[in-house]
């Protein structure tokens, strides 16, 4: 969409569009591009697919291609099953309380898939997949059931009703150690495939690195956009803004080539630095099985028990596969997160209570994780959430009753929702989080092909979603998002119809990765 507010206006009164920008096709998929914004600014130009020159010009549209499992290097694997929770003493029974029989079955498999066989497995705490290497599978959600007839709060009573969020009944925790490889040098934009060390460094082609900057004003700015002012609990709340990790394609001495483009500018000032990347859990999953909640009411916003099914935090290359929740508080919540996969799950609720849970999906700091094939046959409090510096993540194929695309503040940037049926258009933009974190997202959030029934929300904007001025979504970009009209209506919100583009933008990228 054109960067300036008149480029796209009714040219009558009939309500003719008159379109300026010009829209080509490049590889059978559409490519747009955008007039330029008054002469003193860059050119502006949104670009559907990947190509050589995409990252050019400050490109409007990220290229999300590398979320998911090893950044979308193959499909999910399937682990060969090496120990049966059975032989451990698990009854499967629905009665006997199995927490301690599952918890020595997991921390005795070093490498492989502990086996669930069907049956109702009653959980009385959390039980931890303790390292790398380890999947908990069972024979099929309708088959191998996880009840949970306690919540975290009654099974650990925390005084903070907000700290049993933090927690689920299956956990993965890891760490990244700290490991320091070199401090950046020289200053670098975003879409440049290249940073200068200040002295030469052992890292090798090949290798995965830690981009990491500080709590710096000017970069959280930069983050958001450029156009809105910060939340002051921002800067109270975290030491870094960019964590980012990326694999190294070739070294010369002190410069790294990356083998993709920078997500934003890199600055001497901001105290940039590279990291060694050495999670310390990783290649861990959670498949074909389902989680029983007793369905007792729903607490109330921010008062919930902690009926919580999957909380997997700082691991990298995880899945979620085959899983289904009923009637949860929080169901599968990726904080800090790398390269993670959620696929093919479903959240149900008996709860009569409306909304029956407080998130479906979570992704708080992660970074490039794909959430694919999910269905939300319920309605949530935030169905679906994107917080705290979360970037490069993908929502797709996905579909609920109202579904909300949750931004819950602390600038989540560059995040994909692609191919959707939200239901109800009606929670479309509703979003939480406390005023003093800032706007609702950072920039270049991204929606292509949401489909909906019912008539949307008000488009939003920085400054005045809500009417509250910390509100906005800057330099968001809507594609083929049934309800808005191909309009520029505020410089910081471009619209476009694109009836020729691909329906998920993300396929469509990673195809032309693959060069296929």
């Amino acid at each position: 969409m054109l960067a300036n507010s008149r480029s796209l206006v009714p040219d009558n009164d009939a309500g003719r569009v008159t379109m300026v920008a010009r829209r080509l096709c490049l590889s059978g998929l559409v490519v747009l591009a955008a007039a330029c914004r008054p002469a003193m600014a860059a050119p502006v130009v949104l670009v559907a697919v990947h190509a050589d020159d995409t990252w050019q010009g400050n490109p409007r549209l990220p290229d999300f291609s590398f979320a998911g499992y090893h950044m979308s290097g193959g499909p999910l694997p399937r682990v060969p099953a090496v120990t049966d929770a059975k032989t451990f003493g698990a009854k499967g029974d629905g009665v006997t309380d199995d927490t301690q029989a599952l918890q020595r079955a997991l921390d005795a498999t070093n490498r492989g898939a502990l086996v669930l066989p069907a049956g109702r497995y009653v959980l009385g705490d959390t039980i931890r997949l303790p390292r790398s290497h380890i999947v908990l599978r069972g024979d099929g959600p309708d088959k191998t059931i996880l009840i949970v007839p306690r919540s975290l709060s009654e099974v650990h009573p925390l005084g903070d009703p907000l700290a049993s969020r933090f927690h689920g009944f299956v956990e993965v925790r890891g760490s990244l150690p700290e490991s320091k490889l070199g401090d950046v040098a020289a200053a670098a934009q975003r879409g440049d495939l290249q940073l200068r060390l200040g002295a030469p460094t052992n890292v090798k082609a090949g290798e995965l690195v830690r981009i990491r900057m500080g709590n710096a004003d000017g970069l959280l700015r930069t983050i958001l956009g450029g156009g809105l002012e910060p939340g002051p609990q921002t800067a109270k709340d975290y030491d870094y803004y960019v964590d980012w990790v990326v694999p190294i394609a070739k070294v010369e001495g002190a410069t790294l080539t990356l083998t993709r483009p920078l997500r934003v500018d890199v600055r001497p000032e901001w105290k940039p630095e590279v990291l060694a990347f050495q999670p310390t859990i990783e290649e861990v999953g959670i498949e074909d099985l389902s989680f029983e909640f007793p369905g007792v009411p729903k607490k109330e916003h921010l008062e919930e028990d902690g009926f919580n099914a999957i909380y997997i935090r700082t691991v990298t290359n995880a899945w979620v596969r085959n899983v289904t929740v009923t009637d949860a508080d929080n169901g599968i919540e990726l904080e800090d997160c790398r390269s993670c996969q959620v696929d093919t799950v479903q959240f149900r609720a008996a709860r009569r209570t409306v909304p029956s849970g407080h998130h479906a999906l979570w992704a708080k700091e992660s970074q490039d994780c794909l959430f694919v094939d999910f269905r939300i046959e319920t309605r949530y409090e935030h169905d679906v959430t994107v917080e705290a510096f979360a970037n490069g993540n993908v929502f797709m194929r996905g579909s609920g009753q109202a579904m909300s695309l949750d931004h819950h503040r602390n600038a989540p940037y560059e995040n994909l929702f692609t191919d959707l049926d939200v239901g109800s258009p009606a929670n479309l933009w509703k979003s939480g989080g406390d005023r003093d974190r800032g706007p609702h997202a950072g920039a270049r959030e991204t929606l292509w092909n949401v489909r909906h029934r019912g008539h949307p929300m008000p488009l939003p904007g920085a400054g005045d979603f809500d009417k509250r001025v910390d509100a906005g979504w800057p330099l968001l970009n809507l594609v083929q998002v049934e309800g808005y009209a191909p309009t520029s209506q505020r410089d910081n919100v471009w619209v476009y119809a694109a009836p020729d583009g691909p329906p998920n933008l993300y396929e469509a990228q990673l195809k032309k990765r693959r060069g296929l």
